[in-house]
């Protein structure tokens, strides 16, 4: 049974792109691999490989010198895999010209990372696999547009000062060979995460690409040496106008040769590689649109020497004339006419039976909403909040509620309030498509009183806001029907609230809202969480959710988007109910159930399952002594976070970080206390599940176990 992985050749530096933009192009690095048990092989790292195609004479055959199984065994050995399985049969396929600036070794280790995926059943998604072709080749263009296909821009992150360390590692210690008379591969440094980012440019599909490949290399380390330490300000200010038109320019149709030769004139590379490619000035301004119609753009491709000509007609004449420019300088020239590998990194696998791309995986970040930006909010604004501190507050942030003690704040006999204040979240934009304005509401009132209940607060009132465009009264009393709804299942007062319009804000039909909940705690009654009452071996329960409640809706939009569906198709995971009539689902509300067990003094800590998933928000709950051991087998994941996680080929962990998963809150119970509590939820229409306990807190505040149930 053998897998095929198909990598394209790519080109960068396209015209004044610096690192910055590149090109996937149709001519494909093919790896073949199978697989035969044998108890040893005779090769080394239990990998025979083979090779056809150009340069065979360069193109080492052992694992731990050839580019991309050295690649490959980095990669494994990150995961703990010494070596190949006895044994693999790597065949190549290559047809891309070496060291002539067509992306021969950003393919290489492309197909190097995928091939370890494949024989260590890794399970990479595709923005996993770029850290790992970055921790080699350091550049984005070209290994972001071998993986991702089509005409890409990239840029790297700034990373932390350990990440960037790891980043400096020499590529003799990233990959397996012995550095210093030692074996670094033993332990590979793991790449950082989230390296770098790309986005795709559109491409006009009349526009094809003339290679002029001239038979000779230049490296390139060559190519950078040639290059100055500084630059001026003209010629940096000269480059970026012409990328920032170039990218637009090169996806209208049809496309406009006047814009397209001006854009791709470059005075930051070429003009500095002229002692490296005979002739190439003359050379490139030897063809214009006036005089080879059909021609858009010329320039050199990557570190050279080829020459990539941008055309939508006339193909083989400019050909011709680039070739009998190159024969004056004495440099004879292969070309190729190429088009645009939309696609990307492919790998056909013998039991789907079929090509198939491997998916982008998603994340709660590049749907635009970053958790990590929000905890970094929390800590920045740690010390302006504690400045407020009073009688009675402390001015603390970062539990689910805020406190004020009415009896130390001067009020005599007077309870705890907490108070808690959110929103709905981008849940409304559904909202808006559907024509639905009641579950919102609802959504609105649960967002807050399941923040005050896990704190042991009954919630006594509540208030709204509710801002849009253009008042829809309609629309609006809707809306607060469904929160006079939630107010009614929590026990809560509706007492007030405020509506403003806001023209210019808000798009016509669109409208936003928030809520503050008031709750109260008796003198006396525990304050949850009791953190000092916790200990190892406490258990772990968990409520069910009605489904994603009213957080990840960025990333769930962008899901559906992505797969191409509409709000009122049938859902993928329901086919009684439109995808839209799903989600918009109210959150759960769980005061009334948590309130009787509360009141008995069974529970000692709550968390509600909000933005940040279970990860972020169990720990909210803990001393700093203790961590949180779940099982996710302990628990059914709802089949529409299963499709979530499936269609946005979501990792197990930013799963876990954005979504409920099927849990809207999570208690600790002690062991003796644990069929007692469920009874009493039960008793009140919960559904209960035993999902973990506690235990001593090493480095990790919560760990999830068996995650691989919700592939």
């Amino acid at each position: 049974m053998t897998i095929i992985i198909r990598v394209p050749c790519s080109s960068a530096n396209i015209g004044p792109g610096f690192d910055v933009i590149g090109l996937a192009l149709s001519m494909y690095l093919e790896v073949q691999l199978t697989v035969t048990k044998q108890a040893s092989s005779s090769h080394s790292l239990n990998c025979r490989i083979t090779y056809e195609g150009l340069n065979p004479e360069s193109v080492p055959l052992v694992a731990e010198d050839n580019l991309i199984t050295r690649t490959a065994v980095y990669v494994l050995r990150c995961h703990g895999i010494r070596a190949f399985p006895a044994e693999t049969h790597v065949h190549v396929k290559n047809p891309i010209p070496l060291g002539r600036g067509l992306g021969s070794s950003a393919a290489a280790i492309v197909a190097g990372v995928n091939l370890a995926n494949e024989v260590g059943n890794l399970q990479l998604s595709k923005a996993r696999m770029l850290d790992f072709c970055l921790m080699e080749e350091r550049h984005p263009d070209n290994v972001a547009a071998a993986l991702y296909g089509g005409f890409v821009g990239t840029y790297l992150n700034e990373l932390s000062a350990e990440d960037l360390n790891r980043m400096e590692i020499p590529l003799s210690e990233v990959l397996p060979e012995p550095a210093g008379g030692k074996d670094t591969g033993l332990q590979p440094p793991q790449p950082p995460k989230d390296i770098g980012h790309y986005t795709k440019y559109k491409w006009s599909s009349e526009i094809k690409c003339i290679c002029i490949i001239p038979q000779f290399e230049v490296s390139t380390a060559k190519a950078r040496e040639v290059l100055p330490e500084s630059y001026s300000r003209k010629d940096i200010v000269f480059n970026m106008q012409r990328l920032a038109v170039l990218t637009t320019a090169l996806g209208q149709s049809p496309p406009d040769p006047g814009m397209i030769y001006t854009a791709m004139q470059d005075k930051i590379h070429q003009p500095y590689r002229r002692g490296l490619i005979p002739g190439l000035t003359e050379i490139l301004q030897s063809v214009t649109p006036q005089s080879h119609p059909g021609l858009l753009g010329i320039c050199l491709s990557g570190a050279g020497p080829t020459i990539l000509a941008l055309a939508t007609s006339n193909f083989e004449s400019i050909a011709d004339h680039l070739l009998a420019e190159f024969k004056k300088e004495g440099i004879t020239c292969d070309w190729r006419l190429l088009e645009l590998a939309e696609e990307g990194t492919t790998v056909q696998r013998p039991t789907a039976g079929a090509t198939v791309q491997v998916e982008e995986a998603l994340t709660y970040a590049s749907s635009g909403v970053s958790i990590d930006a929000g905890n970094d909010l929390v800590k920045g604004i740690k010390a302006l909040t504690a400045a407020t501190r009073r009688p009675g507050a402390d001015g603390k942030i970062g539990g689910f509620g805020g406190l004020l003690d009415l009896n130390a704040a001067g009020y005599e006999g007077g309870p705890i309030l907490v108070g808690a204040i959110d929103g709905i979240g981008t849940k409304v934009k559904i909202a808006f498509e559907m024509g639905k304005h009641d579950t919102v509401g609802i959504d609105l009132v649960a967002m807050n009183v399941n923040d005050l209940v896990v704190q042991g607060a009954e919630p006594l009132m509540f208030l709204d806001y509710y801002a849009c465009s253009k008042l829809n009264v309609e629309s609006a009393v809707k809306f607060v029907e469904g929160v006079a709804n939630g107010c009614i299942q929590s026990g809560a007062a509706l007492v007030g609230g405020e509506t403003a319009e806001m023209p210019g804000i808000y798009q016509q039909g669109e409208y936003d809202a928030g809520g503050c909940a008031i709750g109260v705690i008796k003198h006396g009654a525990t304050i949850l969480p009791d953190t000092a009452a916790m200990a190892p071996g406490d258990v772990l329960l968990g409520l069910a959710s009605s489904g994603v409640h009213s957080n990840g809706f960025s990333l769930v939009r962008k899901i559906i988007e992505k797969k191409g569906l509409s709000f009122h198709d049938t859902a993928p995971w329901d086919t009684n109910v439109t995808i839209g009539g799903s989600l918009l689902t109210p959150t759960r509300i769980y005061v009334k159930p948590l309130l009787a067990a509360t009141r008995k003094g069974l529970i000692k800590g709550m968390a509600h399952i909000t933005g940040g998933g279970l990860l972020e928000n169990i720990p909210r709950m803990l001393p700093d002594t203790l961590a949180a051991e779940l099982d996710a087998k302990t628990w059914p994941a709802l089949d529409v976070f299963k499709w979530l996680k499936d269609a946005g080929r979501l990792e197990d962990l930013e799963f876990c970080r954005t979504f409920n998963t099927g849990l809207g809150m999570v208690l600790v119970v002690s062991e003796e206390k644990v069929r007692t509590t469920t009874e009493i939820l039960q008793e009140h229409g919960e559904k209960v599940y035993r999902i973990g306990t506690l235990t001593k807190k090493v480095e990790e505040e919560c760990i999830v176990h068996n995650m691989d149930v919700w592939r």
